[in-house]
């Protein structure tokens, strides 16, 4: 299968899964990239890219024959240009609208992640944008992280 070339991310990233990555999403991320002006960091949480098990997430390769998602960890400079995660609701709602314009159709916040908050940004098929967030373990409609 021929990958699309990425001008933000490397094949190593997305390790094993690499070969197995949906075209489209890898596309869309390296937009998202562009667009968010910073680092992006692929999560390296089990399941964080692709999955093999019986669920119906974006992750799941065993489902749809690629993964659809990902998650990330973006990340701004502070004053001093040194990288931090992102640990507050303007941050994370920045990242959520970046997500949107970039086109993506799975859109979910978490704030009980390490060490920072993360973005789950996936591919699924149509229009309709599915959104949520986590909180304290609890997932929730994505308002509630935007507050």
């Amino acid at each position: 299968m021929t990958r699309p070339k990425l001008n933000h991310f490397s094949e190593g990233e997305f390790g094993v899964w690499y070969p197995l990555m949906s075209a489209d999403l890898l596309l869309k991320l390296d937009r998202y990239r562009e667009a968010w002006g910073g680092r992006v960091v692929i999560s390296k949480a089990d399941g964080g890219i692709g999955r093999k098990d019986e669920t119906h997430s974006q992750h799941n390769v065993l489902r749809w024959g690629e993964v659809r998602a990902v998650d990330v960890f973006p990340q701004i400079q502070d004053v001093h240009g040194n990288w931090q995660y992102l640990s507050t609701t303007e941050e994370l709602e920045r990242a959520y609208q970046v997500a949107r314009d970039t086109g993506f159709t799975g859109i979910g916040l978490y704030t009980d992640t390490e060490p920072g908050y993360m973005v789950h940004l996936d591919n699924r098929p149509g229009d309709d944008i599915a959104t949520w967030s986590r909180i304290a373990g609890e997932y929730r409609g994505i308002s509630e992280a935007l507050v």
